[in-house]
């Protein structure tokens, strides 16, 4: 049986990476399971292996499968593997924003915090010690000026 030109009981070759772990896991998938069956697959050969850091078994749930490290949008778990396009992934933990979410996470949002209208005034204390760094850098190119010219004579 054929579905959209290949066989789901196929197996490939998946890398994913886990988030915090060293390198990537290699480990065989069929074509026809589910991202969260793939997940839990990744998990299992992870513990095998004996990886760190470690993960739970149960936590099979809370993670989310990534196309890449820099995407913020998570594969639907209901989606077939087959069908994502893919043979690489990230795993990382879900957010806590997501982790009610059973399908695919949007794209993170972060408050917008105001800007004060106006800075305050660099503290008083800072301002000897600038010019004091200031004065001896002037004075230490003086000396190698100093130097170079009367070598040079």
């Amino acid at each position: 049986m054929q579905i959209l030109g290949y066989k789901r009981d196929a197996k490939v070759v998946v890398n994913v990476t886990v988030e915090g772990s060293p390198g990537p896991l290699r480990t065989m998938v069929k074509l026809g399971s589910s991202v969260e069956d793939a997940i839990k697959q990744v998990v299992d050969k992870y513990n095998e292996e004996g990886r760190t850091p470690k993960l739970d078994k149960d936590a099979a749930s809370s993670l989310e499968l990534h196309h890449s490290y820099f995407s913020l949008q998570s594969l639907d778990k209901a989606e077939i593997i087959g069908d994502v396009g893919s043979r690489s992934f990230y795993l990382r933990k879900s957010s806590s924003r997501n982790s009610g979410n059973s399908g695919a996470s949007t794209s993170f949002t972060s408050e917008i915090v105001p800007e004060r209208a106006t800075s305050p005034p660099p503290p008083v204390f800072l301002l000897p010690s600038f010019l004091a760094l200031k004065i001896q850098k002037i004075v230490r190119r003086s000396r190698k000026l100093w130097k170079i010219l009367v070598c040079s004579q």
